[in-house]
């Protein structure tokens, strides 16, 4: 499958769950992920998850809502990160990662589940060097996909 495939199926999926932008004036625009989805938005839908265009942050070069047409690294699982740590330190990693990223989102995580965005992947590495372990971190697999 082509990338232009793949970026236009990921798009029209996106359309109905994530907030859409269509404020064509923006000097953004062109490489935001919120505007590029609207692009693929139904014109005949009545009502879409859409920026407010009324708000003055909006379509301009501070946008807060702006999200970078950038491709990352995610990562996904990570069920064999403690195969070779000591019991004692695999403990308190799990321990303050399930309070940096709260128990749900820390065992869909580990479980490969939901991705595991750049930012995190610090997070993780952060804590494991805090508390001893120099060894690798290990994910179960890698992906290539926007930060939406």
């Amino acid at each position: 499958m082509s990338r232009k495939v793949i970026t236009f199926i990921a798009m029209k999926d996106k359309v109905d769950h994530y907030t859409i932008c269509f404020i064509d004036q923006c000097p953004l625009h062109r490489c935001c992920l919120r505007w590029l989805v609207g692009q693929y938005a139904d014109p005949s839908r009545n009502v879409y998850l859409a920026i407010n265009p009324h708000n003055p942050l909006m379509g301009s070069d501070n946008c807060p809502e702006f999200r970078q047409n950038v491709r990352v690294v995610m990562k996904r699982g990570f069920t064999n990160m403690y195969h070779d740590m000591p019991g004692y330190m695999e403990k308190r990693i799990r321990d303050q990662l399930i309070e940096v990223f709260g128990r749900k989102q820390y065992f869909e995580m580990r479980k490969g589940i939901r991705q595991i965005t750049p930012d995190q992947q610090k997070q993780i590495e952060s804590v494991c060097r805090r508390n001893g372990w120099q060894g690798p971190i290990n994910y179960d697999a890698d992906e290539d996909d926007w930060l939406w």
